[in-house]
């Protein structure tokens, strides 16, 4: 079937073939922002370790979890850890960057957390989003209200 396809363009003037071109261009953008999902940009497959904070602990106990971070995105990362983590949890993340060694300090809100492994050794595999600063202030002034009518 390509090679019929090949063979009947190969006749056709230039203008139509640019026609073709951009049209088969648009097909594929099309068939790759399909594979992404709901994201919108592709992410990186790293090897990083880093830090953990959860912030729901933080009410109770300063505790940080060692994570790996498997890849990364523009707006979102995915990182595996055996800390239990819950949808919607706001996590701060802490890596440092490979090149420069600079700390970098993630916000971010789960968004999907799978379970993987057995009984003994569970490893929570999550999906998170990239928060601003508003979302962590606005979490912590309803902890602060929570108590009071």
């Amino acid at each position: 079937m390509l090679q019929e396809i090949l063979s009947s363009i190969e006749n056709l003037p230039m203008e139509d073939l640019l026609r073709i071109k951009n049209h088969l261009n648009q097909l594929i953008a099309k068939e790759d922002q399909k594979s992404l999902g709901k994201r919108k940009f592709k992410r990186a497959k790293t090897r990083l370790s880093g830090l953990l904070e959860i912030e729901r602990e933080k009410e109770f106990y300063d505790q940080t979890h060692k994570v790996d971070i498997i890849e990364m995105s523009i707006n979102s990362l995915v990182l595996s850890s055996n800390v239990t983590i819950i949808e919607g949890d706001l996590l701060q993340v802490l890596f440092r960057h490979p090149t420069t060694g600079e700390r970098k300090v993630l916000n971010c809100q789960a968004v999907r957390v799978e379970e993987s492994g057995e009984v003994s050794a569970i490893v929570y595999q999550t999906v998170a989003k990239i928060v601003g600063k508003e979302a962590i202030q606005k979490y912590r002034e309803m902890l602060k209200k929570r108590g009071q009518l």
